[in-house]
């Protein structure tokens, strides 16, 4: 096979320590020379998986112990959806592990010491996915708000530049790269037409807003196109902007094939 390029499940594997899925992760990107990853992958980690690690640290830091933590993250909103599950169960896995390294620990340090392994977790998966082995960054965004999570005076995480989300003065540079080749784009808005699709994937909130803002950004440009629809774009962007001769590896087949298929690109599960 000829190069990858990794999507942002892939880098989330490769950057954590969870086996096999990092062992597998690494082996494919030595097998598969030149392995690139665009920064976008790096965008979206930010926004979500090391968002979700640092939400959960400051939700405990707010309350009493993780027992509280875990109340008050399930109390709210229903409109966080998948969000509010993520942050539970980061928090319930490192609960799991500190007790798994100290199980007579006293209930009064527990606070501490998931506290402590909540920004660990956090800060080691921001900075290993920066410098992956074999692995190229490309495709540099202007928005991308690089830099270190850092702590806030009252001990709350805050991202690079005390924000999770891109630079507010720049336009999004993700839409602009998918842009400039509007055929490629046409096809993924046709592909994901709800008649073409299975009915399971049609059915997902994220395929409609994924199409939403292919649309929108087909319509208004780069330039004119709302920042808030950059994570919209997701999928497309890895299946839009593969390198050719590369392959797309992920961890999610099901929602690459429409856009794949229409793109004649080709994918992996590493």
């Amino acid at each position: 096979m000829a190069g990858s390029f990794l999507d942002t499940t892939i880098v989330i594997h490769v950057a954590d320590n969870v086996e096999p899925q990092k062992s597998n992760g690494e082996v494919f990107i030595g097998a598969n020379q030149p392995t690139t990853a665009p920064y976008y992958a790096l965008r979206e980690l930010l926004a979500g998986h090391v968002r979700i690690l640092c939400d959960a640290h400051n939700i405990l830091n707010a309350t009493d112990n993780p027992a509280e933590a875990t109340i008050a993250i399930l109390n709210r909103s229903p409109a966080e959806g998948r969000k509010r599950e993520a942050k539970a169960r980061s928090l319930n896995k490192a609960v799991d592990a500190v007790y798994a390294a100290k199980p007579m620990m006293p209930l009064k340090d527990s606070k501490r010491e998931v506290l402590q392994e909540l920004a660990l977790q956090a800060n080691n998966i921001w900075r290993k996915s920066q410098k992956l082995r074999g692995v190229s960054l490309v495709q540099p965004l202007a928005c991308f708000n690089k830099g270190k999570i850092s702590h806030g005076p009252t001990g709350e995480l805050r991202g690079p530049k005390d924000s999770f989300n891109c630079i507010k003065d720049e336009r999004c540079a993700a839409a602009a790269y998918l842009y400039d080749n509007q055929s490629d784009l046409k096809k993924m808005i046709d592909a994901l037409h709800p008649a073409k699709l299975e009915p399971k994937i049609a059915a997902k909130g994220e395929t409609r807003q994924r199409r939403r803002a292919l649309k929108e950004l087909l319509s208004n440009g780069p330039i004119n196109f709302h920042k808030s629809q950059c994570r919209a774009l997701g999928d497309a962007y890895f299946a839009g902007m593969c390198p050719p001769g590369s392959v797309i590896a992920t961890s999610n087949l099901e929602d690459f094939l429409p856009l794949c298929s229409a793109l004649n690109k080709k994918m992996i599960v590493p």
